[in-house]
């Protein structure tokens, strides 16, 4: 009975940090801690192998993006809806800044091959229309979704 109690709130106190997304973010795909460029956990984008919450580049919170730690309306960068990045809270076609399908990124509101910036495949970043190993930009280590896919090519001035 001891064992049993023992193993339930063991349970109850890990489940939480099983919960949390966890991506890491490198150049190559040799994936060294020390080589590690970001890492997303829970929506926070944090720099090199970080866990300190504080040291968020940005914080994707309830499809927006906010610079920092912070969930402050004052620190709202971006919107993501319907795979579309906005300006800051705004909803007109004019202010989309990039657009997400079917693992690509365009600029704007498009889906012209013309404006592909990026292609997302097998948790590979590549330029353009490009699945090359020459082409490859950066390796992805998890299951990030395309709201940190964005957030983590902003945090690396790519975007």
């Amino acid at each position: 009975m001891k064992s049993i109690k023992t193993f339930v709130l063991a349970l109850l106190f890990t489940m939480p940090f099983c919960a949390w997304s966890q991506t890491y973010v490198f150049e190559d795909d040799r994936m060294w801690q020390p080589d590690m460029l970001l890492n997303v956990q829970n929506g926070l984008i944090l720099p090199g192998d970080s866990r300190f919450n504080g040291d968020a580049i940005l914080n994707i919170h309830d499809g927006k993006v906010f610079a920092g730690f912070s969930t402050s309306p004052f620190d709202l960068l971006y919107t993501f809806i319907d795979n579309k990045l906005y300006l800051t809270d705004s909803r007109f076609s004019g202010d989309v800044l990039y657009s997400y399908e079917d693992g690509k990124i365009f600029a704007g509101d498009s889906t012209f091959p013309l404006d592909l910036l990026y292609t997302v495949r097998n948790g590979m970043v590549y330029k353009e229309n490009s699945i090359s190993a020459f082409d490859r930009l950066l390796v992805l280590s998890g299951n990030p979704t395309p709201e940190e896919i964005i957030g983590i090519l902003l945090a690396l001035q790519m975007l």
